[in-house]
């Protein structure tokens, strides 16, 4: 890649960033598995009722179909309550450092 932007005379710099240090994670235990396996089904329905442009995910304890266009909509604006006892039980489960 540098030769390739030295012979275009385009200044770059190239970094390579090990995911392992930015990517901190746990073993997945039966709870995963069981969440991983109905959100497979649940897209593999979706997809084999005809539906595109979707992804599924878990609201209000129940699994639903998710346009993209809303998924990526910059105006929907996601707020994590950096305070809450679900937040700091996921900082505690993957061992991640609380930032806040």
């Amino acid at each position: 890649m540098k030769n390739w932007f030295k012979a275009k005379d385009f200044p770059a710099e190239i970094r390579y960033l090990d995911p392992s240090y930015q990517i901190r994670s746990v073993a997945a235990n039966p709870s995963d598995s069981v969440y991983c396996s109905t959100l497979g089904s649940t897209v593999v329905h979706g997809a084999m009722a005809g539906f595109t442009g979707f992804s599924c995910g878990q609201v209000n304890h129940r699994y639903v179909y998710i346009p993209i266009e809303e998924m990526c909509d910059p105006s929907n604006k996601v707020r994590v309550d950096t305070k809450s006892r679900a937040y700091n039980r996921m900082i505690r489960c993957t061992g991640q450092p609380n930032l806040f």
